[in-house]
């Protein structure tokens, strides 16, 4: 009998924190996946400072840069807060910078621009799906940022073109 009961009261308990722990690791999943993101955005606006021409377009690709390293940092930050730790995934930058090295000039930059679009796209969904409050809070706050990138690179690529 107290072997039954043990049972059924590490079930009660297993039930209880089961889709805790599993929500849990899929937030961290998708702050990781973020991170990535981030990063590697980060790193493509870089690459196109250096190309790019005009000193006052590098600056304004700099700062979209230091920018997105500061929402990696802020990921960064949420995935410490919810106890995981950060593992950058090296795939998503692979992938897209690897399909656009081939490119030239604004071109490389309209494929970063739909990338960008991407990222943006995915936070509004996870917004939308996501119940952690403070978690959508952020993602509201880079939301507003990756609109005002978005303005910028376009009126960047209309000016090289």
């Amino acid at each position: 009998m107290a072997v039954e009961t043990k049972k059924g009261f590490v079930e009660i308990l297993r039930n209880l924190f089961v889709p805790y722990f599993s929500e849990r690791e899929e937030l961290l999943k998708i702050l990781n996946e973020n991170y990535s993101k981030e990063i590697t955005i980060a790193k493509m606006m870089d690459e196109h400072a250096e190309i790019i021409p005009f000193d006052f377009l590098k600056d304004k690709l700099k700062k979209i840069a230091e920018e997105e390293r500061k929402h990696a940092e802020k990921f960064k930050q949420k995935i410490a807060e919810l106890g995981g730790s950060v593992n950058p995934s090296a795939k998503i930058y692979d992938v897209k910078t690897g399909s656009i090295h081939n490119e030239k000039g604004f071109r490389k930059l309209v494929a970063d621009l739909e990338f960008d679009k991407e990222i943006y796209e995915d936070y509004i969904s996870q917004i939308n799906r996501i119940e952690n409050e403070d978690v959508k809070k952020l993602l509201r706050e880079i939301v507003e940022d990756e609109v005002r990138h978005k303005d910028v690179l376009m009126d960047i690529v209309m000016r090289l073109c």
